[in-house]
This record gives C-alpha cells, structure tokens and sequence, in this order.
C-alpha cells in the first residue's frame, strides 16, 4: 500500500467516466485536483486527473479546557 506524502501530487490518465468517480472521492478527501482534456482534443474520452493532497489539520476543539466541575 502506498501513501501520499502532504502536498504530494498524483496524475491519472483514464476514461472520463472513470476519472469524476476518482475526482468525488479526492475532493472528499479535501485534495485540490481537476480533470483536464487529452493532448489530442476534448472529443477524446481519455482525460488526465491532477490531485494535489493538501497540508491540513483538524479544527480547534471549543472545548479545550477539558470539563470543570464547579
């Protein structure tokens, strides 16, 4: 199993079908990619996918004191 350093980036050439079922799951995973024409033309159904992985973190609890009793 390989993994995708933060801000590593990944291409994938494949069928346009293919490539918006990879893109929903990357922009799930809250990557910055998008899908680009073939060097041939926009009337081929092979496309490129370029995904970014983002550096992000989780958001601060507004809880982070803990609970107090009084």
């Amino acid at each position: 199993m390989e993994f995708l350093r933060t801000e590593g980036s990944v291409i994938i050439r494949d069928d346009v079908d293919i490539l918006v079922k990879v893109k929903r799951i990357t922009d799930g995973l809250n990557w910055d990619s998008q899908i680009v024409d073939h060097e041939d033309g926009p009337f081929n159904r092979e496309k490129l996918l370029f995904a970014v992985k983002l550096y992000w973190t989780t958001p601060a609890s507004s809880d982070q004191g803990g609970s107090r009793a009084s």
